[in-house]
């Protein structure tokens, strides 16, 4: 009776072992990049409907900058909006496909330009890497729950390395260092021959604001930088914060807290602000 029973356990331990899915089959493995194929045509043609057609109805779409989307009509919704706007180039690379079970992972690079239907707008370019965790349907087919991209280029605005917004933040150190010392051949240097300082709506030449600092019709006694934010664009930039000061002008109190914003430009491979924009936070 053990020998029979040890048979009967035997042979149900190896039917269930021919029943079960391997890890890694081939056939599993090409199906899911198959997944892949499909959407890129999809995307490519600017089909939203064909482009969902791998992803079940609960599918969360993680895309680089933007908030998640859930859910395959809020899928069609925003891949409707993109093709209404632009021109989609991309190309998936799958370099990675695990299966086990009824689940897959899958993975790969891609690079894509996008590029605007208004009229002379720039092409946006972009590449980075990518991720698709897939299941198996009751049907044998595989369909995605989740898509999530990740551009390696540089956030907008920024570099990089990071080298250039930390030399603009060196300058904006610098500038309320200067301020305070009333070190006119530091603010000079820093400060290009068109700037113009704004505040409240109005506008201080250059050459006076500089006469008023080295005679002391300005006094500024203290000028701390908090919330210091920069973005770089190629040869120009943008800084905005508030400063902190505390200062007389004429005798008169001008202290305060301003929430400011700098432009600078790039000349000879040295940042100088060209403008200045300053508002009194009530």
């Amino acid at each position: 009776m053990k020998a029979v029973l040890s048979g009967i356990v035997v042979l149900a331990l190896a039917m269930l072992s021919a029943c079960a899915h391997k890890v890694n089959d081939p056939a599993d493995v090409q199906a899911v990049k198959q997944t892949m194929e499909a959407y890129t045509k999809a995307i490519v043609a600017k089909d939203a409907p064909a482009s969902v057609a791998m992803m079940t109805d609960k599918m969360a779409f993680f895309e680089p900058h933007i908030s998640a989307i859930t859910g395959k009509d809020a899928v069609v919704k925003f891949l409707t909006m993109v093709f209404e706007q632009f021109d989609v180039e991309m190309i998936p690379v799958v370099t990675d496909v695990q299966v086990e079970g009824n689940l897959a992972i899958m993975h790969g690079t891609y690079t894509q330009k996008l590029t605007p239907k208004a009229e002379d707008a720039a092409a946006m370019p972009d590449s980075g890497n990518w991720t698709v965790a897939a299941r198996r349907q009751a049907d044998g087919s595989w369909k995605w729950d989740w898509i999530m991209g990740a551009s390696d280029q540089p956030m907008p605005g920024t570099t990089a390395d990071g080298a250039e917004e930390q030399a603009i933040v060196r300058i904006e150190r610098g500038l309320t260092d200067a301020i305070v010392k009333r070190d006119i051949p530091t603010l000079e240097s820093y400060l290009g021959k068109e700037w113009t300082p704004t505040n409240d709506g109005q506008v201080t030449p250059r050459a006076q604001l500089l006469a008023e600092l080295k005679s002391g019709v300005y006094k500024v006694e203290s000028d701390a930088i908090r919330d210091l934010s920069v973005h770089v664009f190629g040869d120009v930039a943008v800084a905005t914060m508030i400063l902190d000061a505390k200062g007389t002008y004429k005798g008169a109190d001008v202290s305060g807290s301003f929430r400011s914003t700098d432009f600078f430009a790039k000349r000879d491979g040295r940042w100088q602000v060209v403008s200045s924009q300053n508002t009194t936070v009530k």
